[in-house]
C-alpha cells in the first residue's frame, strides 16, 4: 500500500471550446467516453441510471498482481512504453483500490470515467471505500490523509480512520445543516490529531437550550471542551472555522427563534474569535454596518489567514451583498456584483481574489408526484468566475449550457493558487481542473449522480481529492506538459 498522503480542504488571447454543451474561453478538450450504465458495490449496489441512489464507484481491495501478467506481455508493454516517451503523460497505470469489495475488473472499468481528460497535470491515483455507515453526507479527509469526518443532522459527528481496521467513533448530537449554506461547524486541526467543532444542548423537539460549546473530537471518542465563548449581546449561535487553528468567524445573539422560549436578539453581533483560547478578538454589531441586512439574509463565509496571522473574512448576504472584514479594521461592503442567490465561493490563498460558482442548472418541475421525471429545460449562463476582492473586477469567467438540475459545489483552490477544482454542469456533471491564471479548463472527469461530493487539495499541492458518500478518490498533480 502506498504511504499516507496529506490532504486539506477546497490575459492574453483566448479561444472558445465546447465540452458537450459547455463553452468557455479556453483551449479545446477531448470529450471523454463514458459507459451508459455501470454497476459496482461499496456498501450496496448502485446504478448510474438512478443518480439519486448513486454513491461512489468503488469495489475491491488491492492491485492486479504482476503474476497474472505473462513475461511476454510484460516485455511488449515495456517496449511500447519506451517507444512512446512523447506520450508518457497520457499513459495510465491501474489506480490503487483500497478497502472495497467486488470484482476488480469491473471496478477498474467503473473507474475509467474518473481519469481526467485530456492528458495533463492531474492523473487518477487511488480510490478508497471508507468505513462510514451514513454515507450520504459530505466527508472531509484529515490533512495527513489517515482519517476523515462526516456529520449527520440526526446521527451526529463521525470521526475515524480511513482504514476499516482503524478506530472510529460517532458522537451523538443534532448538527445544524443547511442546503443553502453547505458549511459544517467542524474542521481538522493542522496536525490531524482532532476535529474542532461545537455541540449544543437541545430539547426533544430540537430547540436550543443554550449557546454552542466548542470541543475537540477524536476518533477514539475523546471530547475535550474548549473555553466557553461569550459576548454580552448573546450566546454563541454560529461558527465558521478559519484554517483549523482555532480562529473563527462567529455570531452572537443571532438565532433567538431557535430557542424555546424564543429569545430576543436586540443587538445581533458578528465576531472574530480564538476558540482554543476562549477569546473574542473583535466584534461588531450588525446594525452598525451600513446597508447590511439582518442575519436572516446571511448566506456563507470564506476566510484566509495571511502570513502575519491576520484574518480576512468574505461573507455573502442576500440579495447580492458582499461584506469584507479584515481583522483590525471595520467591515465594509464590496462592489462584487454577483446575482447568484445562494453562491458557493472560495477565497484565493492570498485572499485577494474570490472564485464564485454560478450555480448553473436546468429548470424543471418538481418530480415528487410525477414518475418518470420530465427532463429539465436547458439553461445557459456562468459556470464560474474569478473576481478581485476589493474592486470586484471580473478577471475571467467560464460559461456554458446544462440540462441538469444540480447545484454547484464549493470550489477548491490549490495551496500555490495555481489550480482550482470546480463542478462543470453540461450534459452530465463533471469536475474540472482550472487554471487560476486565465480560467482555462485543463482537464475534467465525470461525477454524474454522486452524493454530496467535496473537493480539495493536499497541503503541498501535489495531490487532489474528491469524496462522495463512503468513498474517496485521489489524484496526483504534476507539472503541465
Amino acid at each position: 500500500m502506498s504511504p499516507p498522503r496529506l490532504f486539506h480542504r477546497g490575459g492574453g488571447p483566448q479561444s472558445i471550446f465546447s465540452i458537450g454543451a459547455t463553452k468557455a474561453r479556453v483551449a479545446v478538450l477531448d470529450r471523454p467516453a463514458a459507459p451508459e450504465r455501470v454497476q459496482f458495490w461499496c456498501g450496496g449496489w448502485l446504478d448510474r441510471m438512478q443518480p439519486a441512489r448513486f454513491t461512489f464507484p468503488y469495489g475491491f481491495t488491492g492491485m492486479i498482481p504482476s503474476s497474472e501478467i505473462g513475461e511476454q506481455a510484460l516485455f511488449i508493454s515495456t517496449l511500447l512504453a519506451a517507444l512512446s516517451l512523447g506520450f508518457a503523460s497520457a499513459a495510465m497505470a491501474s489506480p490503487e483500490v483500497i478497502g472495497c469489495k467486488g470484482d476488480l475488473t469491473k471496478i477498474l472499468e467503473a473507474l475509467k470515467p474518473l481519469e481526467p481528460k485530456p492528458a495533463g497535470p492531474m492523473r487518477l491515483l487511488a480510490s478508497r471505500c471508507l468505513p462510514i455507515l451514513h454515507g450520504r453526507y459530505p466527508v472531509y479527509p484529515s490533512p495527513d490523509g489517515r482519517k476523515a469526518f462526516t456529520s449527520h443532522p440526526i446521527d451526529g459527528l463521525w470521526v475515524g480512520s480511513v482504514d476499516r481496521a482503524g478506530a472510529n467513533y460517532t458522537f451523538p448530537m443534532h448538527v445544524f445543516t443547511s442546503l443553502w449554506t453547505p458549511i459544517v461547524p467542524f474542521e481538522w486541526l493542522p496536525d490531524s490529531s482532532a476535529v474542532l467543532g461545537v455541540a449544543q444542548d437541545k430539547a426533544s423537539g430540537g430547540f436550543a437550550l443554550g449557546g454552542l460549546q466548542p470541543y475537540l473530537f477524536t476518533e477514539t471518542g475523546g471530547q475535550t471542551p474548549l473555553p466557553v465563548l461569550t459576548h454580552p449581546n448573546g450566546p454563541l449561535d454560529d461558527i465558521f472555522w478559519i484554517g483549523g487553528t482555532g480562529l473563527a468567524f462567529a455570531t452572537f445573539g443571532t438565532r433567538g427563534s431557535y430557542f424555546r422560549p424564543e429569545r430576543e436578539d436586540p443587538h445581533p453581533t458578528i465576531a472574530l474569535v480564538d476558540a482554543r483560547a476562549g477569546r473574542v478578538l473583535d466584534a461588531v454589531e450588525i446594525a452598525t454596518i451600513p446597508t447590511l441586512p439582518d442575519y436572516r439574509h446571511f448566506v456563507a463565509a470564506s476566510s484566509r489567514v495571511d502570513r502575519s496571522g491576520r484574518v480576512r473574512v468574505l461573507t455573502a448576504w442576500r440579495p447580492d451583498i458582499w461584506m469584507l472584514w479584515d481583522q483590525g479594521e471595520k467591515p465594509r461592503i464590496l462592489p462584487i456584483h454577483n446575482t447568484i442567490k445562494h453562491p458557493r465561493y472560495t477565497l484565493s490563498m492570498d485572499g485577494n481574489k474570490v472564485l464564485i460558482m454560478g450555480n448553473l442548472k436546468g429548470i424543471g418541475e418538481s418530480c415528487d408526484f410525477q414518475i418518470p421525471c420530465p427532463p429539465p429545460i436547458p439553461q445557459s449562463g456562468v459556470i464560474a468566475e474569478l473576481r478581485e476582492v476589493i474592486s470586484g473586477r471580473l478577471i475571467w469567467s467560464i460559461t456554458g449550457t446544462t440540462h441538469l438540475g444540480s447545484f454547484s459545489l464549493i470550489p477548491a483552490i490549490s495551496p500555490d493558487d495555481r489550480y482550482a477544482l470546480i463542478t462543470i454542469p453540461s450534459e452530465k456533471n463533471y469536475v474540472g481542473l482550472v487554471s487560476m491564471t486565465d480560467g482555462s479548463v485543463l482537464q475534467r472527469f465525470e461525477i454524474s449522480g454522486w452524493a454530496s461530493p467535496t473537493l480539495g487539495f493536499s497541503p503541498d499541492g501535489k495531490e487532489a481529492w474528491i469524496t462522495s458518500g463512503s468513498g474517496m478518490v485521489t489524484f496526483t498533480i504534476g507539472t503541465q506538459q
